[in-house]
């Protein structure tokens, strides 16, 4: 009864007041509120994202892309979160670092594009949804584009940068964060190195969650050089090493993943009338996954699953003073992964999951921004793609000859991508934003080539179908949005209708190849499917101290039988209360998600219960001559709750009660 009451006194504090506003850079707020915008420490009006997890090094980058509006998280174990734009996800999206095309190596995603960076890499992140983000690549489901930050040239040589440790109980995690970067006349760098191990972790009432710790060691460097007041050339490189992952909602965990990624960029500004500047980055990457099942119990066949990417690629970006923009881009990506099965007794058996095959895109964009009078504006942007694809003759391709198929035979696809938004300020601070769009996408390695790739959720082993047609989404967007001198809010409706939609069937005649399995399933185009909803934020502050921040998303999407589609996330609220006094800082936060009954039992969605969710953080900076440090001690889900997201694999619960110790210094 305490309990329930002290719960209600709380949601009705936080609840009841309208309040935020920028958050200082020295903040502990972990709620970030955002739109299709980009947030960043440079600049952008959005910046309360990186002006936190600065200071929390705790926290990845998983952690800021939850807080983003319309973005959600699927879970497989406390490591490696995909991240879902809406309903979206895998290839229905583009996700991409500095604007690189990066795959992941696992079939079974454990490994999305985002779990190969950390906030200490990154000077920003950048979200659109749908159409709106087919700029930097064709897509129906959006971008996130994680930028990485760039070294700046200063007037003194003295070297400066940060080191941060954490402790978080829960899973006993020690993460340990730090950065260097000195610049001299015309050449500067910045190194930045992250490491991070925990144990299993415990969930609410003390369920310790078997094989969830994890192990990985990231580092990043670049070095910029002026040539000039107008031109200068840089080098990133960004490597990443995960080992000993534990997937608690797979039946294997992850041996290694490594990814090394590497860019050239050449940026160059302009002062005539047409061009304003134009920068061109080529790159490379590769990444390695192995899973692994031998720390599992019960194996009834131990079995190796490794993976590999190659991708390289270029674009070039320019922009003029006429508010135009184009891009051109290209990139090839060769791509594998490998079954290697040991029965007891039997010789060893080989097989390839994903067949190699290589993947050949170029493409351009333009974006066009045409100002009117009576503060109104219309932004056009167009895209046009040329893919070709094909798997390569060798063991993978052969194995589809038993279904009578030749996946060496070339696929080509040319997609269109469009989208048109009108802007209308009213009495200075209403602004309504309507916006149209057309976008298509490929179908991905996976929903070609795959070769009985086994499903947790269902249960299910996949077979690819490379007949399949892109999927083409008609999509419609309004917002408005409402600025007042102490308080900001937005509403945004959403609509998008998704013509050949790719859908997984089950195989009537066809047996499966896993130990378990109930079956297998191909994919096929169905008809259409819809998906529509809204978000919601609210950013105010009273009494010079006082901060509020809120947000709330929710996505209603079924196929043309009305059929709910599969891991849709129900109606979900996340907002903080924090009051700032002299160099102390004290936050409480709520999360709420309402239960999910909508579910697609095909796929093996289970309904999830609605749940609370309480935190509390204090911290106290103490400033020492040039130097800042902080102190920052958290409790996160006061309560102990035991609860799930509705797009956790596996339904595991997620952490129990934690608390959290950081230490910061800056110099």
């Amino acid at each position: 009864m305490v309990k329930k009451k002290l719960s209600l006194l709380i949601l009705i504090l936080i609840s009841g007041v309208l309040l935020g506003q920028e958050a200082p850079k020295d903040s502990v707020m972990k709620i970030i509120n955002l739109s299709e915008v980009q947030i960043s420490e440079e600049g952008y009006e959005n910046n309360n994202a990186f002006n936190f997890y600065k200071q929390n090094k705790l926290s990845t980058i998983e952690d800021i892309l939850s807080r983003i509006q319309g973005v959600n998280l699927i879970k497989r174990g406390a490591y490696g979160l995909e991240p879902s734009l809406r309903n979206y996800s895998g290839g229905q999206t583009n996700i991409s670092i500095d604007g690189m095309r990066i795959y992941g190596a696992c079939t079974d995603k454990m490994d999305p594009v985002s779990i190969y960076v950390e906030p200490s890499n990154l000077s920003g992140i950048q979200v659109a949804h749908g159409s709106s983000g087919s700029f930097n690549g064709s897509t129906v489901g959006g971008l996130i584009n994680m930028k990485i930050k760039e070294p700046i040239i200063l007037s003194s040589a003295r070297p400066h940068g940060d080191f941060s440790q954490t402790y978080a109980h829960v899973n006993k995690a020690l993460f340990t964060t730090a950065t260097l970067q000195q610049s001299y006349k015309k050449l500067t760098y910045r190194i930045n190195g992250t490491y991070r191990k925990a144990d299993d972790y415990a969930a609410g009432g003390g369920l310790i969650i078997p094989y969830s710790g994890f192990e990985k060691y990231n580092l990043g460097g670049s070095l910029l050089y002026k040539i000039s007041e107008k031109q200068k050339i840089k080098t990133d490189y960004l490597g990443d090493w995960g080992k000993n992952i534990g997937y608690p909602a797979l039946p294997m965990d992850v041996a290694s993943a490594v990814a090394n990624i590497v860019s050239l960029t050449h940026q160059l500004t302009f002062k005539n009338k047409w061009v304003s500047s134009n920068e061109i980055k080529v790159y490379y990457n590769a990444i390695t996954h192995k899973m692994d099942d031998t720390h599992r119990p019960y194996v009834p066949m131990h079995m190796d699953m490794p993976g590999w990417t190659q991708t390289i690629g270029f674009f070039n970006e320019l922009t003029s003073n006429e508010n135009l923009k184009i891009r051109l881009d290209a990139h090839h990506v060769n791509s594998r992964a490998d079954m290697v099965m040991y029965p007891k007794g039997e010789p060893v058996m080989y097989l390839q999951t994903l067949p190699e095959n290589d993947l050949i895109n170029g493409g351009l964009s333009l974006q066009y921004l045409r100002n009117f009078k009576y503060h109104q504006e219309i932004t056009m942007t167009a895209r046009g793609d040329f893919f070709t694809q094909m798997a390569v003759l060798g063991p993978g391709s052969k194995q589809w000859k038993v279904f009578n198929t030749d996946v060496t035979q070339r696929l080509i696809n040319v997609l269109k991508n469009g989208n048109l938004t009108y802007s209308k300020r009213f009495y200075e601070k209403i602004i309504l934003q309507v916006t149209a769009g057309y976008s298509e996408r490929i179908p991905s390695s996976n929903e070609r080539y795959g070769f009985y790739l086994f499903n947790r959720q269902d249960q299910f082993d996949y077979i690819g179908n490379s007949l399949l047609k892109p999927e083409q989404s008609l999509q419609g967007e309004v917002s408005v949005k409402h600025k007042m001198q102490h308080v900001e809010y937005g509403v945004t409706l959403f609509y998008h209708h998704i013509r050949n939609y790719i859908y997984a069937y089950k195989l009537a005649h066809v047996g499966q190849m896993t130990i378990g399995a109930q079956g297998s399933k191909t994919y096929r185009n169905i008809d259409y499917a819809l998906s529509q909803g809204f978000e919601t934020n609210i950013k105010a502050h009273f009494l010079q101290n006082f901060f509020y921040i809120n947000n709330m998303k929710f996505v209603y999407a079924q196929t043309f039988l009305g059929q709910p589609l599969a891991l849709i996330p129900p109606l979900k609220l996340q907002q903080a209360l924090r009051y700032a006094y002299n160099l102390y800082q004290f936050q409480v936060e709520h999360d709420y998600a309402m239960a999910q009954n909508r579910i697609n039992s095909d796929f093996g969605d289970k309904a999830t219960p609605e749940y609370h969710l309480f935190n509390i953080r204090v911290s106290k900076n103490f400033r020492i001559k040039e130097t800042v440090l902080q102190a920052t001690l958290a409790c996160e889900n006061i309560f102990d709750t035991n609860y799930r997201e509705h797009l956790d694999i596996g339904q595991i619960p997620r952490f129990g009660r934690n608390f959290i110790f950081n230490t910061s210094f800056l110099f």
